[in-house]
């Protein structure tokens, strides 16, 4: 039996949500990769990550022929997708191993494993049991001994005799278990297809108690990664971005997210705030090809210090959790947010030239129609884009268990009927409220995000962009290489065809090297340019063609006479200057993407 074995880890297409249009990826799976890439074991792990969102929909049947484990994470919107996935899975390739995870299917294991039919659910983080339960998994997946070996790793749930084992879990995974995120595993990751933005986390967990967020429940705590940890993440994504499988604008920025746990603490959290503002100040110099985006409450405004740090280590756009400007709303929700003191905040953070994106949560206990537009119209004064979300119960939330859920047709959800998770994205109500129907909230939800500057809208423009520049770029660089390999080839047969009167090496012939040299010289220079912004593929097969040029033209020695040698080696040297010349092409084309507008 082979100890290599095929791991495709899988996150589902997204139904709905800010960064559905983008495709920035998902911590989870890169470090899972990542995990079982340093994992130490009887296996060695080929890994693949399959972001539908980016690579399109995998069909089960085909792309999993020869799959040995599959992986399957998900957001609650995804839930239908993610076990549409891990059904034909099995059906197709009964033998391959299924285990799914993340903040839908951790807290809600058994529904998962009884709707995707999932040998194993990982319960929270998993980075330090993936190895384990892989191997466990694959080595006993036929004897009766797998589930007495399955009980001795934390943290997981399966089925038995149509009973849930649930193994307990004591402490928490290090935030830095897996120091880099397995980026380089992501499918169809190119130069010529990039990753929107990068994507770094810094924190696990977050210092709030609010009664919507799942953070909370799937990251206990709040766990700073080291320092240097910090510094190594920020470096591997200089490292894409220079290999272009980061795309960078013509300003030679490239956008990083941080991921959306809490990056910059509020002041009452003295601790962490403090040693936030350090790490900030080490980040100087490491971040300024950089354009940042992070995740923060609007109090900020009030920490005049942090937040300079946080400019100056280029995090210029921030996501503020403003949800509402009603005082009983954020009460309620146990939101430690004073709306008079936001509002100021606000005001301070636009003035520190800082791009504010308000996010914003309607449906809330004290709202009406009226106050909800009044919200709107509020919000749009300070700041520059917003988003828009009708409160939506979580897993693993107070709201799940309080809040009467609804069915597709707004009715409410019978005994044994599956929530419509596809509906929640935040676009309508999923639950029982007086105030509305799932349709009237629609409505609603509509009118109040047109008065929005959304910011969805714009992550849609830059895909379609990006789209659209990605198939002229292929275009032109089909193009632009036929149109060079066509004047090396023809300067090549040229040369070629003066080895024949080669033992003139004469005045004449000399002149007429020098003039069809410096001929090719032109049409090479003609090209540099848009070298610079093309694929690098390219680049190496021109230089690829000069080289197998230089080696025509040394063969030419042989029969020349010492005056004629000469020559040949002064064609040598100038073919070596006109190399050179395309290596330096590409080793500037390294410092950009391939995607430069």
């Amino acid at each position: 039996m082979s100890k290599i074995k095929r791991v495709v880890l899988v996150q589902p297409a997204s139904a709905g949500g800010n960064f559905e249009y983008i495709a920035i990826p998902r911590q989870g799976m890169l470090f899972l990769s990542g995990a079982l890439a340093q994992w130490e074991g009887p296996y060695l792990y080929e890994r693949e990550i399959w972001f539908e969102d980016r690579s399109g929909l995998m069909d089960p049947d085909s792309d999993l022929d020869g799959v040995d484990i599959l992986m399957v994470t998900a957001l609650i919107n995804e839930a239908p997708r993610a076990y549409q996935l891990a059904q034909l899975a099995k059906l197709h390739h009964p033998e391959l191993i299924t285990i799914g995870g993340g903040p839908q299917m951790s807290p809600l294991s058994e529904e998962a494993i009884r709707l995707g039919g999932f040998d194993v659910i990982v319960n929270r983080e998993g980075e330090d049991v993936i190895g384990q339960l892989s191997d466990t998994l694959l080595e006993y997946q036929h004897s009766p001994m797998l589930d007495s070996y399955l009980k001795k790793i934390p943290g997981i749930s399966f089925v038995r005799d149509g009973n849930l084992v649930e193994t307990r879990r004591s402490g928490l995974v290090a935030p830095d278990f897996v120091e880099l995120p397995d980026f380089r595993s992501i499918r169809d990751l190119t130069p010529a297809n990039p990753m929107a933005g990068g994507v770094i986390e810094t924190v696990r967990g977050c210092t709030e108690k609010c009664t919507y967020c799942q953070v909370i429940q799937q990251f206990l705590g709040y766990r700073l990664i080291n320092r240097e940890t910090e510094l190594k993440r920020l470096c591997q994504l200089q490292e894409l971005a220079s290999d272009g499988l980061i795309h960078t604008a013509g300003n030679g920025k490239f956008t990083v997210f941080i991921s959306d746990d809490l990056h910059p603490p509020p002041l009452r959290a003295v601790k962490y705030r403090n040693e936030r503002l350090e790490r900030l100040k080490a980040w100087r110099g490491r971040t300024d090809d950089m354009y940042m985006i992070c995740q923060a409450r609007a109090e900020i405004g009030q920490d005049q210090e942090l937040a300079e740090a946080m400019s100056a280590a280029n995090i210029k756009m921030l996501y503020l959790g403003v949800e509402s400007n009603n005082a009983e709303n954020l009460k309620v929700v146990k939101k430690r947010q004073d709306p008079g003191q936001m509002e100021k905040d606000l005001r301070v953070l636009n003035q520190m030239d800082f791009t504010v994106v308000a996010m914003t949560i309607i449906g809330l206990p004290y709202d009406n129609e009226e106050d909800i537009m009044n919200l709107a119209e509020w919000v749009t004064q300070y700041s520059k884009y917003q988003t828009a979300n009708l409160l939506t119960p979580l897993p693993a939330t107070s709201n799940w268990d309080d809040l009467t859920p609804l069915n597709e047709n707004g009715d409410l959800l019978a005994e044994g009927e599956i929530r419509p998770y596809h509906l929640y994205t935040g676009r309508q109500l999923v639950f029982h409220d007086e105030r509305w129907t799932m349709q009237e909230s629609r409505e609603l939800f509509d009118r109040f995000s047109a008065k929005l500057t959304s910011i969805d809208n714009l992550y849609g423009r830059v895909f379609r962009m990006l789209r659209s520049y990605k198939l002229r770029l292929a275009a032109t660089s089909r193009d632009l290489g036929d149109t060079i390999n066509a004047r090396i080839g023809e300067a090549t047969e040229v040369l070629r065809s003066w080895s024949d009167p080669v033992s003139m090496a004469g005045r004449e012939f000399g002149e007429n090297i020098s003039q069809r040299m410096d001929e090719l010289a032109e049409n090479l220079r003609t090209v540099s340019q848009p070298l610079a912004n093309t694929r690098r593929e390219l680049v190496d097969n021109i230089s690829n063609r000069v080289n197998e040029l230089s080696d025509s033209l040394r063969t030419l020695s042989d029969p020349l006479t010492t005056g004629g040698k000469d020559l040949a080696m002064n064609i040598s040297s100038r073919i070596n200057e006109l190399s050179e010349m395309l290596n330096g092409v590409m080793v500037d084309s390294n410092r950009r993407t391939t995607t430069n507008k």
